[in-house]
């Protein structure tokens, strides 16, 4: 497979992931005990104001795990492991953000400020504001490419940044919860990734077969459903013919040429290099 070497021992990879993930934590608690958790809301809304509403509209969409798994659908076969790693980091990333909403339960911005103080766009959303959910999916989307590709997977940190960014040009975060929100993320994808050089159920046939049919299902439902942000309409159906067409491109096609037995015995051949055999 082409990412044999996502499973490979990075021990730099992951000391900076940790220490980067420690300086942040560091950061928050000074912020919280420092009393100023409020802080730099008014002056990234008057940074974002120079931008329309619609391109924080469709930025912030990249904090939607759907999107990004239509981005990632077209290249599910050939970065299997790095498909697979993404799903356990969402789903550790999502657990841990849950249930710090959960015993937070923290106002967004939309509840302490007059509706004349801020900008608000989208749907109006005034609670669970710590951290910020859409900044935990989009940070923990990386890891598995920075583990993979290093460096020249820098650009997606700059995108991630861009997507918690957004969270506070929308209204619906402080900046506080997007600096949680990115170093929950870069810790749950870390911690997925670990699962996953252990665990590799999603790499046996049925599964991987199972987890491309969820995806599929997530990201058609793209187009109807903007959870608040009508405007991305735009960039959502672009992601979702993106997803939907690797999908075609990878399974579909190879699937009329080859069969099932064809395209399974490709599918064998990953899990027997992984002992899913």
């Amino acid at each position: 497979m082409k990412d044999d070497a996502l499973h490979a021992r990075r021990p730099g990879f992951d000391a900076a992931l940790l220490v980067c993930c420690l300086v942040m934590a560091m950061a928050l608690a000074g912020i919280w005990f420092g009393g100023a958790w409020q802080g730099g809301f008014l002056s990234g809304q008057a940074l974002s104001s120079h931008l329309p509403p619609v391109f924080w509209e469709s930025l912030t969409t990249l904090g939607d795990a759907r999107v990004q798994l239509a981005l990632v659908l077209p290249f599910c076969l050939r970065y299997p492991r790095v498909f697979w790693a993404l799903f356990l980091g969402a789903l550790v990333a999502a657990a841990i953000s849950r249930g710090l909403k959960v015993a937070f339960s923290l106002p967004r911005p939309a509840a302490v400020f007059d509706a004349a103080q801020i900008t608000v766009i989208g749907a109006k959303l005034t609670a669970h504001s710590f951290p910020s959910g859409h900044t935990v999916s989009a940070f923990s989307f990386v890891v598995a490419w920075l583990a993979l590709f290093g460096l020249r997977a820098a650009p997606l940190v700059l995108i991630a940044l861009l997507a918690g960014f957004s969270r506070v040009a929308v209204g619906a975060h402080w900046p506080v919860d997007v600096l949680a929100g990115a170093m929950i993320g870069l810790f749950g994808g870390w911690l997925g990734l670990r699962l996953s050089r252990h665990f590799c159920w999603g790499l046996g046939v049925r599964a991987h077969w199972f987890l491309i049919v969820l995806s599929v299902i997530a990201v058609a439902t793209l187009p109807f459903d903007g959870q608040g942000y009508p405007d991305s309409l735009a960039w959502r159906v672009t992601a979702c013919l993106w997803g939907l067409g690797g999908f075609v491109a990878v399974y579909l096609l190879p699937l009329f040429r080859q069969g099932w037995r064809g395209v399974n015995r490709d599918l064998l051949r990953l899990a027997q290099k992984t002992g899913q055999a």
